[in-house]
């Protein structure tokens, strides 16, 4: 706008430009003469506006305010007083409308024409109706501050802001950080990856001028992005740009008379077109047991054992392998190398199958969540392998195609059940039971059983062949992990990216079923170490009707330390403890004669199921914890079960968890059961018997020289014999006492629903406030993940708590809860005493 002066001038047509000091911050098209300033400077008001292209500088004054010269600046209140401004004129160019105007000699502030005046370059700066610029980004490495550490009573705007918070939580929309995505960090053409590509040509291809097709282009583009994105560990776009056969743009004839080219819109030229694809980067962590060394090495141990039974069944078809005609006559060496050796090598063997298959159960999720286009939720995050029975799991894996956990669990079932029995019934004492006990200094020999010994051969070549389809099926698929996933925080770390959170909503005491039912048709997927829906492919038929049942416990304890499971098993130890000094000092001992591996079965039946009960310990364990309220930060990411063989004893004794330690200790003493029992399964205790009944008569101790006197119809000293039996004793004591102490420590329920899925785990925090805290560390190791939350000086807690939503849930939260999980108590009911299960109470 422009207001009226009073100072008129002569006209001066000649000083009048169409540049003005709008466009001196524009790329203007019209040319500046040189007078005219080229620096940038400030934009001045439309209503103070004097030119100073071009315009005369004021000579006159006016009630005593003068304009210097050179001034750029005028006064906005130069008219005299009641002067108003005048509105812009209707832009017109007729000589009626013009003839309005003055010039600028006699009016030196004219009006702006609107026309004229307006730098059509700043158009496309120009920002679109409603919208408007927004803020900078928030640097990732600004170190988080919890303001609510420096606030005091909660007052009217907290209230407020709170309230608004919860309603979009109980909306649907996730606060805080949580759900934001992912977004890709870098574009990268195709052109650009393929040039940067590190891949040769052939030699023959070097020669060849065809042009490679387009799906072969695009699917090596492809692998680059992948490989590209792999190398940087981050998410990466990259424009997929296919070549049209034709480029119309070279058939362009000469222009059109009156046409400017430049005015032809952008669609009439022909295009090429592009197509962007987004990669993650899929790392593959695997743990040590899962690693090619540790696979190789078991099958080269497989391999050597066929071949040393092969060879040892050869020269025991030509001489038996050890002759004597007393225990005495054998050497220290060779009697431990006889006793225990064979069984040391296949108990330790099958530990071996253990740790790596344990590992695959464990992780097969995970690899079922890197595929391509991502897994159902009833094969990743609903499926259970660790709480599955024993001879169930390979059934189980095979109807749901997971081959790996499939030959894992074929080859670690060979190995810890058949092996050894079939290893201790190979070695056969001969002569026969009634031969040694007729002639107690006939010649013993020691051979290899004909047929027991090839079927035992047979075994560990067939764990070999396992073993070598299982280290193709680790290394031709990637993990999609970046570290280990362990305990409550790597979950939860895991799933605050996405909004796989809003999919377990009102499921915080549902049961398994109820959680199969919700999520059997949704697909999942593992990107970028996040959890995250997988809506782009859709399910199938086949897919949906082949998960309509669900396969987990409904029980919200586990078998074995229910009364049904533990109990039996309780008097199964007592049971085999009685069995043996039947089968040792009474005619039954003929059984064991004919069929020594019957007492090696038993002790293998023990050892699975005494698996069973440690496996339940290790995975309620944290969360028994959390339900005594107050735990600290470390019990999030405290996860007994991915630990290996052995090392849980001495981590929970480190961590004072005795029930767990004694267990633990209790797994590798079951261990040792086994070569123990399967050395008195040759001993004939008639013998043990008389030799103590021939002492005790005569008062002979000959300096304890008794000790050493041989078992005339077998091969064990009166020592070795005592001592083995003793140990057996203790330790099946042992076992009775501390599955007891289980029973009557854990037989009540402090759960809803077994935490035995990844599922069942999400469920327990998806409303949980403590999540605000894992946002943006989906990467961090098991130790930065600890160190983050004792950093925050907070504790946890199992029971009921009020949500992000402002509602009541169920499950783990940072303290304060507002009161404890008890099973078959529905707290978030209030008092509504007719809502309450008080069967299960």
């Amino acid at each position: 706008m422009a207001y009226n002066s009073p100072f008129q001038s002569a006209p001066q047509h000649d000083r009048q430009h169409l540049n003005h000091k709008v466009s001196d911050l524009s790329d203007s098209p019209y040319a500046c003469d040189e007078a005219s300033p080229a620096r940038i400077r400030g934009r001045e008001s439309l209503v103070s506006l004097q030119s100073s292209y071009g315009s005369p500088q004021l000579d006159s004054t006016w009630d005593g305010n003068t304009n210097e010269p050179g001034s750029s600046w005028s006064s906005p209140f130069g008219g005299p007083p009641g002067g108003r401004y005048q509105p812009v004129s209707p832009p017109s160019r007729s000589a009626s409308t013009f003839g309005r105007f003055k010039s600028f000699r006699t009016r030196v502030q004219d009006t702006i024409h609107e026309d004229e005046s307006i730098d059509m370059a700043l158009l496309g700066a120009a920002a679109q109706p409603g919208q408007s610029t927004s803020y900078e980004p928030v640097p990732a490495n600004e170190p988080a501050v919890d303001l609510s550490s420096f606030s005091g009573p909660m007052g009217h705007q907290d209230r407020e802001f709170l309230r608004v918070l919860q309603e979009q939580e109980a909306s649907g929309k996730l606060t805080g950080g949580i759900g934001e995505g992912m977004s890709p960090k870098t574009t990268i053409k195709g052109d650009q990856l393929v040039a940067s590509s590190p891949l040769k040509r052939s030699f023959t291809r070097s020669f060849s001028m065809k042009r490679t097709p387009t799906s072969k282009s695009r699917a090596g583009i492809k692998e680059l992005g992948q490989n590209e994105a792999n190398r940087r560990g981050e998410v990466i776009e990259v424009i997929m740009e296919e070549p049209t056969d034709v480029d119309l743009s070279s058939m362009v004839g000469p222009n059109a008379a009156g046409m400017n080219p430049n005015r032809m819109s952008r669609s009439q030229l022909p295009m090429q077109p592009s197509k962007t694809e987004v990669f993650y980067p899929q790392p593959n962590w695997k743990p040590f047991s899962m690693r090619w060394p540790y696979i190789t090495g078991i099958i080269l141990l497989s391999v050597g054992l066929a071949i040393s039974m092969e060879i040892l069944y050869q020269k025991s078809a030509q001489e038996p392998l050890i002759k004597f005609q007393k225990a005495t006559d054998i050497g220290p060496g060779y009697y431990f190398i006889f006793k225990f050796v064979p069984t040391i090598i296949t108990v330790a063997y099958g530990v071996l199958w253990q740790n790596t298959d344990f590992e695959v159960r464990r992780l097969e999720a995970f690899y079922q969540l890197s595929k391509e286009g991502g897994a159902l939720a009833t094969e990743s995050i609903n499926i259970d392998y660790v709480t599955l029975f024993n001879f169930a799991r390979p059934f189980r894996a095979l109807q749901w195609k997971h081959y790996a956990v499939a030959t894992s669990s074929i080859a670690t079932l060979l190995a810890v059940s058949l092996v050894p029995t079939l290893g201790a019934a190979t070695l056969v004492l001969g002569p026969d039971r009634d031969t040694r006990l007729l002639d107690p200094n006939a010649e013993r020999t020691i051979t290899l059983h004909p047929i027991l010994s090839r079927l035992l051969t047979m075994s560990f070549f067939i764990i070999a062949v396992l073993g070598c389809a299982l280290f193709y099926q680790l290394n031709s698929r990637r993990s999609g992990l970046l570290s280990d996933v362990k305990g409550i925080a790597g979950l939860a770390s895991m799933a605050v990216v996405s909004h796989i959170m809003m999919d377990f909503k009102d499921m915080d005491v549902a049961k398994p079923k109820d959680i199969h039912n919700r999520l059997k048709f949704r697909r999942y997927a593992l990107r970028n170490s996040s959890l995250v829906p997988e809506d782009s492919t859709p399910v199938s038929r086949l897919e949906s009707d082949k998960y309509k049942d669900a396969h987990l416990p409904e029980n919200p304890h586990p078998l074995m330390l229910r009364a049904e499971g533990c109990i039996p098993f309780i008097i199964g130890i007592l049971l085999f403890l009685g069995f043996i000094p039947v089968f040792l000092f009474t005619p039954a001992s003929a059984l064991t004669d004919k069929a020594p591996w019957v007492v090696t079965a038993l002790a293998v039946c023990i050892k699975l199921t005494w698996g069973s009960l440690e496996t339940a310990i290790r995975m309620l364990e944290p969360f028994y914890i959390l339900s005594k309220r107050h735990a600290p930060a470390k019990t999030l990411t405290l996860d007994y079960s991915a630990m290996p063989f052995a090392v849980v004893a001495f981590r929970a004794l480190f961590n004072r968890h005795w029930l767990v330690f004694l267990v633990g200790w209790g797994t590798i003493m079951v261990e040792a059961l086994t070569i123990f029992v399967t050395s008195l399964a040759t001993v004939e205790g008639k013998d043990y018997l008389e030799i103590l009944n021939r002492v005790e008569e005569e008062h002979d101790d000959e300096g304890g020289e008794f000790l050493q006197k041989g078992l005339g119809s077998g091969s064990e000293t009166v020592l070795s014999f005592t001592v083995t039996l003793v140990l057996t004793a203790l330790i099946l004591l042992y076992l009775c006492v501390v599955a007891a102490t289980v029973f009557v420590r854990r037989r009540h329920p402090f759960l809803p629903r077994q935490p035995n899925t990844i599922a069942s785990v999400l469920a327990f925090v998806h409303q949980s406030k403590m999540l605000y805290d894992f946002v943006g560390t989906a990467k961090f190791t098991n130790a930065q993940m600890r160190g983050r939350l004792e950093s925050l000086g907070k504790t946890y807690g199992l029971g009921w708590f009020e949500g992000r939503d402002g509602g009541t849930h169920c499950g783990v939260d940072e303290e304060e809860l507002s009161n404890n999980y008890k099973h078959g108590v529905d707290y978030s009911q209030g008092n509504k005493p007719w809502l309450t299960q008080w069967q299960v109470f």
